[in-house]
C-alpha cells in the first residue's frame, strides 16, 4: 500500500507500470460486485485502465459508468497498492475509491460491458468474496465504513 495517491502515481510513472481505478461501491453495509454471465470469471467489482487524459478519481467514475450503468460522483479515495499479475507476469498500481449508492438501487441487475454482460449484485462488506485481488483494499473500506482497526 502507497502512503498517498502522489506517491503511486509517481512510482507508476517512474516504473511505466499500468494505472487502474477499482470502485467500491457501498450501500449501507453491502459492497457492489458481479459475475460474468455466462462464464466464470470470479467475483469483480469495476475497474479498468486510467486513461492518459484523466485522473484515476475520473477514471473510476468512467469505468463505473461502463462497467455497471451508474453514474456516481464524488469518489472517495481510500488507497493504491501494487498488484502483480501473475500471466503474463506485470506489475500495475490500483487506485481505490469508494462510492455511495442511493438506498434505492436495485438489489440485482444485468449490464452489457466490454462485449461481456455483467450480473451485479450486493454482497457483504466485511466478506464479498472477491477473486483477483480485488479485495487488497477491502481493510481501508471497512476501517473506513465501522471506524476498525485496519
Amino acid at each position: 500500500m502507497f502512503d498517498t495517491l502522489e506517491q503511486a502515481r509517481t512510482v507508476a510513472a517512474q516504473q511505466a507500470f499500468r494505472e487502474k481505478a477499482v470502485c467500491y461501491v457501498v450501500r449501507g453495509s453491502e459492497l457492489l460486485v458481479f459475475d460474468h454471465v455466462p462464464d466464470d470469471s470470479g467475483v469483480q467489482v469495476p475497474a479498468g485502465g486510467v486513461e492518459a487524459d484523466e485522473s484515476p478519481a475520473e477514471a473510476a467514475m468512467r469505468e463505473l459508468w461502463e462497467e455497471s450503468g451508474l453514474q456516481l460522483s464524488d469518489p472517495t479515495y481510500l488507497t493504491s497498492y501494487e498488484w502483480i499479475r501473475p500471466s503474463p507476469r506485470r506489475s500495475q498500481i490500483c487506485h481505490v475509491y469508494a462510492f455511495a449508492a442511493a438506498p434505492n438501487t436495485p438489489d440485482a441487475w444485468t449490464h452489457p460491458a466490454d462485449d461481456h454482460v455483467f450480473a451485479f449484485r450486493w454482497a457483504s462488506v466485511r466478506h464479498p468474496g472477491l477473486d483477483w485481488e480485488m479485495d487488497a483494499a477491502l481493510p481501508a473500506l471497512q476501517q473506513s465504513l465501522f471506524q476498525e482497526s485496519p
